[in-house]
């Protein structure tokens, strides 16, 4: 060391750390979007986008009030508009220009100015515009915009168009969906360029924005089988909950049939939590997914981001149980809905409002360790692991001194207390113990914590027991 003399000044560390913010409800959806309505939709094809309004989310990936053909406009409206929850991610799995049909140049009519094409599948950037082989320039002579399901063509006042034109010749191409399959779901990961597709683009969704995920959908896909199994084990992976759409459509608009169908195609993991039916507000139909992934974000908001209290048993602005649609699948009465529930299946009932029925996850009636079996029990032993590993990972490779494990006790328990004090847990501290800590652990550089942790489970049955008092006959003769 160099020769001192005088007055220095050094620091160390802060002993206790900051907390990492985790996202408890955060979703991301996998399905198609009406990317055919952008300048640019190939720019908008497997991307995952963060989204905070549901203006960001029309601007991103378009917007379609055909729900059945895209289910990401459905989990845009319902998260930004109906529960006011955000932020959410989507990717949009579908490519329009790959089986889209020209549609050869037509006469149009033209009513006050406005030319329209409807059917909703149009796509905006191949529309062209003519007349006797004159071809017009568009943002000059007209502009496109779609309002609702009908792509309007206006002309410009002092664009080149003649006043008074009767009739336009258009052309453009037609999109479909139908070539949209669950292996475009599921996607994978291209061996030539490394580049991931489908549901294999959630693990590219911390390293982009640096956020932890609550929730795994694809609206309008996770009722099959191949499509739930990669949803489950990507769940499992990155630590969230895939919510997944059991049938209800032909046979399984019987409630009776659908604990069966659970069973036989494998959804019984403590990472999933399966409801049915759909549910709609008027003629807006809504896979119950999607309306459970913003009732969460709504109660976990409600409670400082903490996800410890269910959804069950709270209202949801809804107008009847349904298939995907719309047509009306009967009440459930409480008994059956309980059918359901002991299966291990959330659904919904009328009973003083709508409101959403059931606190188990796909793991349930197989597996009853409760950290398995009962969603926000599942999901706080979830969030809790998310903040510690996200804390705890700036302390990987430095040296183990006895100051680095009582940094990490104190920052681990200072943060479970805190979040006890709030509700959120009845108890929960973190241990280090020399039983399970050898030294050929910790000359491998192990170091192992046990976490104890005990979330509040729910109230599923209060009873009261009521008996005939004889004894307050005696009051009669007072």
């Amino acid at each position: 060391m160099a020769y001192r003399h005088g007055v220095y000044i050094s620091e160390s560390p802060t002993k206790l750390q900051v907390p990492v913010a985790v996202d408890s409800a955060l979703p991301v959806a996998v399905g198609i979007a009406p990317v055919h309505r952008l300048e640019n939709p190939a720019g908008a094809v497997n991307e995952p986008f963060l989204i905070y309004e549901f203006a960001e989310g029309v601007a991103a990936l378009g917007y379609s009030e055909d729900w059945k053909k895209f289910g990401l406009s459905m989990m845009l409206y319902s998260q930004t508009r109906i529960h006011n929850s955000a932020p959410l991610i989507l990717i949009n799995v579908w490519d329009p220009l790959k089986n889209a049909q020209q549609v050869a140049a037509v006469a149009m009519n033209v009513v006050n100015g406005v030319i329209t094409i409807e059917g909703g599948m149009a796509m905006i950037s191949t529309v062209s515009v003519s007349d006797n082989n004159t071809e017009y320039v568009r943002g000059v002579d007209y502009d496109l915009k779609y309002d609702g399901e009908d792509l309007l063509i206006t002309i410009i006042d002092e664009g080149n168009i003649p006043a008074g034109t009767a009739s336009l010749d258009v052309a453009y191409k037609e999109a479909s969906v139908a070539g949209v399959t669950d292996s475009n779901i599921g996607g994978g990961i291209d061996p030539d360029t490394n580049k991931r597709s489908g549901i294999e683009l959630i693990d590219e969704v911390f390293p982009r924005y640096q956020k932890k995920l609550g929730f795994i959908l694809c609206p309008g896909f996770s009722h099959i089988p191949g499509v739930a199994a990669l949803m489950i084990a990507k769940a499992k992976k990155v630590n969230c909950v895939a919510l997944l759409d059991l049938p209800c459509e032909g046979q399984y608009v019987d409630y009776k049939k659908i604990p069966q169908w659970k069973n036989d195609n494998g959804y019984l993991s403590p990472f999933a939590f399966a409801d049915w039916p759909c549910v709609a507000i008027a003629d807006q139909v809504f896979y119950a997914s999607v309306r459970i992934a913003g009732m969460f974000g709504e109660t976990d908001g409600a409670n400082g981001g903490l996800p410890y209290e269910q959804v069950s048993n709270k209202t949801l602005q809804m107008t009847k149980i349904c298939q995907p649609d719309g047509t009306l699948i009967p009440m459930m009465t409480p008994e059956q809905a309980n059918f359901l529930n002991e299966n291990g299946i959330g659904t919904f009932i009328n009973w003083s409002g709508w409101r959403a029925w059931g606190v188990e996850t796909t793991a349930f009636p197989g597996n009853t360790d409760i950290k398995d079996f009962e969603r926000s029990v599942r999901r706080m032993f979830i969030f809790v692991e998310n903040v510690i590993q996200l804390t705890m990972a700036s302390r990987v490779d430095r040296p183990i001194r006895k100051l680095l494990i009582d940094s990490i006790l104190l920052t681990a328990n200072e943060y479970l207390n805190t979040i006890k004090s709030r509700g959120a847990i009845i108890g929960g501290y973190v241990e280090f113990l020399r039983s399970d800590n050898s030294n050929q652990s910790i000359m491998s550089g192990k170091l192992y914590f046990a976490v104890h942790l005990t979330p509040p489970n729910a109230a599923k049955e209060i009873e009261f027991n009521f008996e005939y008092d004889p004894s307050a006959l005696d009051t009669l003769f007072g």
